[in-house]
């Protein structure tokens, strides 16, 4: 079949409607008047970030989100309604100091739809402050997180890329076995898909994915019982067995969809070019390779931000526990220890980094062929979910846990006897170690992400996933705890972030005065 099929055709319809909404947009927001930024405190600012966005360690296409985020938490948390008012010039200041904005670049407009979004978020979190039955991290979830995508959105056209979703959602919609994946399919399974697309094609994380809900159902930040109810109903979805197994699918099926909505943000006439079958397998196997070198880059770069993360973490620990430790026990400091927890996590990130390959020819011929079936094929094959026969004893996982702790106790052994270790040094050395073997997972996983054939283990592979496999399992662990306590971005936000931007937000109110002031004379 030479010509796109009925979801292709779609794409095309959407991609179109969403150039033009933008081009619309463009012109109407042309003549208006955009906010200058001047001032002192950006190159503060930006170096400020570039620390607080190593000690999170959050993906690239959510930071903007962050620092929306932490802006409005410092001052909702502070109950500061004055300047949640004019909040939309002050956060403008703040991400354009950062570099998130370019300057002139948002329209006096737009800052005063931001104020006003987050006046209606702050009187929802106020209102919801006072019901009894309702947590604290729950009113956070439902305000001034949501208030920050909300902000992004606003910031940043996401046209093509909502064209790009609804295809996607499309695809797995129509070759997706439902009776086969559940035996029985579930009543809320298109809300799992929703989630599932998002999460494993866009990365989304919960906040986009609970707004974009609530625009679904068009409902908006209140204080009542209706707007608490369905926030727990997201959450129940959110973290569903049926939303993680569809989760799962769609990742391990996304690859060719990936390397399309690379190819949507890098072709602008791409509604064009998919009308033309053989321009556009050219134009994606061009866009593989591509892939594959960006990629490479971006885990060159991920590797640089993880070294540099576990450096900051643990100097941080070091001051605060090691250091101590080693003169209250020992009345010194027992360097050998101290030197290699420091230096041998990120050097065993680089390490890790040699194992990571890039897919070959096979795989880019392959993902070609899923692409040509998907656009253009007269018929959707409705995908296979469970692999066939294989099913692991008890033995296995007895066996599995012995050499668990058998890969942990060896090492334990090794340092305690030679290296001068003692129990509080190896568990410095094995959370470490840990991480750093869970942030070369999630490293790899980005290469994962656009093969389309499984891969072979051979001997070098198979010694390195029985290796480092244990310490990758503590290493999530560890994350998820981290995530939600990250002690170290806590310390940044309270000793530096909230001193630092109170102080130049103060300065810029006193340069404002100081220039009055003179225009008067």
């Amino acid at each position: 079949m030479t010509q796109l099929n009925e979801i292709g055709l779609q794409l095309v319809r959407d991609l179109k409607a969403a150039r033009s909404q933008k081009l619309s947009r463009s012109q109407s927001h042309g003549d208006e008047s955009k906010m200058h930024v001047v001032g002192a405190g950006a190159t503060l600012t930006a170096a400020y970030e570039q620390l607080r966005n190593a000690a999170e360690y959050a993906e690239e296409h959510v930071l903007l989100q962050r620092a929306i985020r932490r802006f409005y938490r410092r001052i909702f948390v502070l109950r500061e309604a004055k300047l949640i008012e004019s909040s939309g010039e002050e956060l403008i200041i703040e991400l354009t100091h950062a570099g998130y904005l370019a300057n002139d670049s948002v329209s006096e407009q737009d800052v005063q739809y931001i104020s006003a979004l987050a006046k209606r978020y702050y009187e929802a979190y106020t209102g919801l402050m006072e019901q009894k039955n309702v947590h604290r991290d729950e009113i956070d979830h439902w305000t001034y997180e949501l208030l920050a995508v909300e902000v992004e959105w606003r910031l940043n056209d996401n046209g093509l890329l909502q064209a790009f979703t609804q295809f996607a959602h499309n695809y797995f919609s129509a070759t997706i076995d439902y009776e086969q994946v559940f035996s029985k399919k579930p009543d809320s399974v298109e809300i799992s898909l929703y989630i599932a697309v998002h999460r494993a094609l866009l990365k989304s994380d919960d906040a986009s994915l609970r707004l974009g809900l609530l625009k679904r159902y068009q409902q908006e930040a209140r204080n009542d019982s209706a707007f608490i109810e369905i926030n727990r109903q997201i959450d129940t979805m959110l973290a569903s067995d049926a939303t993680e197994k569809l989760f799962r699918l769609v990742d391990r099926r996304g690859a060719p969809l990936r390397v399309l909505r690379h190819m949507i943000d890098e072709n602008a006439d791409i509604d064009d070019l998919l009308g033309n079958r053989d321009q556009t397998l050219l134009a994606f196997e061009r866009q593989v390779g591509a892939d594959y070198k960006s990629i490479n880059a971006r885990v060159n770069n991920g590797i640089i931000k993880s070294v540099i993360f576990l450096i900051i973490t643990k100097f941080l620990i070091g001051i605060a526990i090691e250091v101590p430790y080693d003169y209250l026990i020992f009345g010194m400091i027992l360097w050998l220890p101290l030197i290699i927890n420091l230096f041998f996590p990120p050097l065993y990130m680089i390490l890790l980094r040699a194992t990571m390959l890039l897919p070959g020819p096979a795989n880019t011929l392959r993902l070609v062929e899923q692409i040509d079936a998907t656009m253009y094929g007269s018929s959707q094959q409705k995908l296979l979910v469970r692999r066939p026969g294989q099913e692991f004893g008890t033995g296995y996982n007895v066996v599995y846990g012995l050499l668990f702790a058998a890969v942990f106790g060896g090492v334990a052994a090794l340092l305690w006897h030679f290296l001068d270790f003692d129990i509080m040094h190896l568990l410095i050395f094995f959370v470490f170690l840990s991480a750093a073997s869970f942030l070369g997972f999630r490293l790899s996983r980005m290469i994962r992400e656009i093969e389309s054939l499984e891969t072979h283990q051979n001997g070098v592979t198979l010694i390195r996933d029985f290796l480092y496999m244990p310490f990758v399992v503590v290493g999530r662990f560890l994350s998820d705890k981290y995530s939600k306590v990250n002690v170290v971005a806590l310390a940044l936000d309270m000793l530096i972030e909230l001193p630092l931007k109170t102080i130049l937000r103060l300065v810029r109110q006193w340069a404002a005065f100081i220039s009055a002031k003179k225009d008067q004379l």
